[in-house]
């Protein structure tokens, strides 16, 4: 990482990355563990949740809640599924050094490497790092969907620069883009993993393309960045209607384990409140947007009702980024 990556910098991001900034308290919300911890690193814990399906949690705060700008290789969350013939990895992390962690402790807890990848979306903090999972000139198979390849493309072939002018270490990925691109996102494609069947389900919302992982002999659901805990979601390239739609989707069976995108891993049917959030968002942006304000004149009026938890905002912008997707929206400019 460039010695210029500073506190002001990581919070300032750009669009591109913008996911990272709001990972970055994601560990002052993380409480106590949903499985078992099997490691822990400054930048995040590996949780047992099933036979053979471990989650990862990044924790990139000190105790005090400062941010701490050794702890960034992961940044995202993720995890490991493994069956009888393949190991597979979800998600890319910040850095090389987060997902070679994780290819060494799937190494570790399966006693053989990771053979696929799964990207969920295209956010430098979910494709960044990897680099991390090759091995000199070999390495598994990554796989996104299209969209998703295309704007790992078009967002990091070059380098980007941060409002403040400081340039930001692009994330490593031209040596390793997705290697099986999903071409149809409507259908729900399966992976055999040897005595396990995954389904890789293309849904949108988050970005034009998120990618959720559905375990279901474990009861879990890898939902990547369409779902975050104790964290006000990052609307930067949302598509706010399917959102909704997609979570609604991922938290149907009360019962599922979810691996969120950033903060802690829930029961489905405890997050309840994140969805009332996104609702709550839609209902006073469309108000907004109908009387005519600005989205930072919609936001400035939005406060989150103390019946829904405590969702931190990371960026003081955040309302307005949510505010600011609805209107393009509702103005006809996304679909």
């Amino acid at each position: 990482m460039s010695s210029s990556f500073s506190r002001r910098n990581f919070i300032a991001g750009t669009a591109a990355i913008a996911g990272v900034a709001a990972a970055g308290r994601a560990n002052a919300q993380v409480g106590p563990a949903h499985g078992k911890v099997v490691d822990t690193q400054v930048f995040a814990r590996l949780e047992e949740i099933g036979e053979g399906v471990w989650g990862v949690v990044s924790t990139p705060l000190n105790p005090d809640g400062s941010f701490n700008p050794a702890a960034v290789a992961t940044l995202c969350n993720g995890g490991i599924i493994a069956g009888e013939e393949k190991v597979v990895a979800i998600d890319g992390s910040f850095q090389p050094a987060g997902a070679a962690w994780l290819a060494e402790q799937a190494l570790k807890l399966t006693g053989r490497p990771v053979t696929d990848v799964i990207v969920t979306h295209f956010h430098a903090d979910h494709s960044g790092g990897l680099a991390g999972y090759q091995n000199g000139a070999t390495g598994p198979e990554i796989i996104a969907t299209e969209t998703t390849n295309n704007l790992i493309f078009e967002r990091y072939a070059g380098a980007r620069q941060t409002p403040e002018g400081a340039q930001f270490a692009r994330p490593v990925i031209r040596p390793v883009m997705p290697t099986r691109i999903i071409t149809d996102e409507t259908s729900i494609p399966t992976m055999d993993l040897g005595g396990r069947t995954i389904r890789l389900h293309p849904l949108k919302g988050h970005t034009p393309s998120d990618m959720a992982i559905v375990v279901d002999d474990a009861n879990v659901i890898f939902a990547g960045d369409l779902v975050w805990q104790g964290l006000f979601h990052n609307y930067v390239d949302a598509i706010p209607s399917h959102l909704t739609t997609s979570v609604e989707h991922l938290l149907a069976d009360t019962s599922r384990t979810i691996v969120t995108g950033h903060g802690a891993i829930a029961n489905a049917g405890d997050l309840g409140n994140y969805l009332e959030l996104l609702r709550l968002v839609e209902e006073k942006a469309r108000a907004s947007f109908e009387a005519g304000k600005t989205p930072a004149e919609g936001a400035k009026e939005f406060t989150v009702p103390a019946s829904l938890g405590n969702w931190l905002l990371f960026n003081p912008r955040y309302y307005e980024t949510a505010f600011e997707a609805w209107r393009r929206e509702l103005a006809g400019e996304t679909s």
